[in-house]
């Protein structure tokens, strides 16, 4: 079977995710191919040996750990050229390729190119009916955009065989109109939680000591996590800990160098592992980050991004699990970081509920669940 891939280039989790497919299809002989822009596009380009194509980027706007979708919007006035560039360019690697099945992960020009093309098109996402802003209150331009993306995303998902949820059952309300093609996976991951090494052999195998305190801090591959990024680095003298681990994107410039206490991390392609050695988490609140820490039961503090409702419900998710404690990016400061993970760190409810989520997500195999809903698709195609 030939399975082309074309993850959201926007951050890293959504080629996360390709690539824990990839992984697997390949181990069960099929081959891959890989198309994306952005951060997915180096990514893959740098810290990869799959092969991968370029496609026209999208970007998004916002000051430091904020999104600004007003000002998106008018940085984008040329989406529907974009989006028509993305269809061509799409379907000439089709057409090159010849895949038996085309996994996108919430990009979604793509089943518009597969429909027209008479291509099986599997849709990855874990966000259906995004929202702009998370308060009720928006105002008319924002109403305006959701409501018309909800839209279009309601009606692109019809054009797929079946759409692949990577969480946990009823997560989230889905709209009426795909509820039948949709399947809740659970988590898709590179790695599986209950065939990985334990804390103590990680440790060994890393060159940590087996009593450190660590802490690991991991902001993906946008530039919305520099601030935190920033601040931790300046507060890790002060945190109860012996070694923070600081991990970002491959797009990512900031001018921190490793030294004693502190190593600095451009990209980790075994990102599970390190974070299955640590004693706690801080990160943003991607949805593929709080599914990694959801399913290794690691204690963590999420900042989503502002004015991002995807981030602000994942984070609200993980605070319902109870392994997770959350601070508003606005609110950051040195002092109050170092106040919430020196006392996070010795939460013992924190690291049972920490256990517990562990527990639940335990049930679930995402990624073996997710390869065998894309083969079906080409057997029934």
């Amino acid at each position: 079977m030939r399975v082309l891939l074309i993850p959201c280039g926007i951050g890293m989790g959504h080629t996360s995710r390709s690539v824990a497919l990839a992984q697997k299809l390949e181990k069960m002989g099929d081959e891959v191919l890989f198309a994306s822009y952005g951060s997915g596009y180096q990514m893959l380009s740098e810290y990869s040996d799959y092969q991968v194509m370029e496609l026209p980027p999208i970007k998004f706007y916002g000051s430091s750990g904020e999104l600004d979708f007003k000002h998106t919007a008018r940085k984008s006035i040329d989406v529907p050229y974009v989006f028509l560039k993305s269809i061509y360019h799409e379907s000439r690697i089709i057409k090159d390729f010849n895949p038996d099945v085309v996994v996108c992960d919430s990009h979604y020009s793509v089943p518009i190119t597969c429909k027209v093309l008479g291509i099986p098109c599997v849709l990855v996402s874990n966000d259906l009916a995004p929202e702009l802003k998370e308060d009720q209150h928006k105002d008319r331009t924002l109403e305006y955009l959701e409501n018309g993306l909800q839209r279009f995303i309601k009606d692109v998902s019809r054009l797929c065989s079946s759409i692949i949820v990577p969480d946990v059952i009823n997560s989230y309300e889905i709209p009426s109109a795909i509820r039948e093609r949709v399947h809740f996976t659970g988590p898709i991951l590179k790695m599986n939680p209950k065939t990985m090494g334990s804390k103590e052999d990680l440790r060994q195998r890393f060159g940590f000591k087996k009593n450190d305190k660590i802490v690991m801090a991991t902001v993906g591959g946008s530039e919305f996590g520099n601030k935190l990024l920033n601040l931790l680095y300046q507060a890790a003298p002060q945190l109860d800990c012996d070694q923070m681990i600081l991990v970002t994107g491959p797009t990512i410039d900031l001018n921190i160098q490793s030294s004693p206490g502190i190593i600095f991390k451009r990209f980790l392609g075994d990102i599970m592992e390190w974070m299955k050695l640590s004693d706690f988490l801080v990160s943003l609140a991607g949805h593929t980050t709080s599914m990694e820490i959801a399913s290794l039961g690691i204690p963590s503090l999420m900042v989503p991004i502002e004015n991002h409702p995807e981030q602000q419900r994942n984070a609200r998710n993980m605070r319902k699990y109870g392994l997770a404690r959350v601070q508003k990016m606005g609110t950051l400061s040195i002092d109050s970081l170092t106040d919430n993970i020196n006392y996070l760190l010795e939460n013992q409810d924190l690291k049972n509920s920490a256990r517990r989520t562990r527990d639940i997500f335990s049930r679930y195999n995402g990624t073996d669940t997710a390869v065998d809903i894309i083969q079906n698709c080409v057997a029934r195609s």
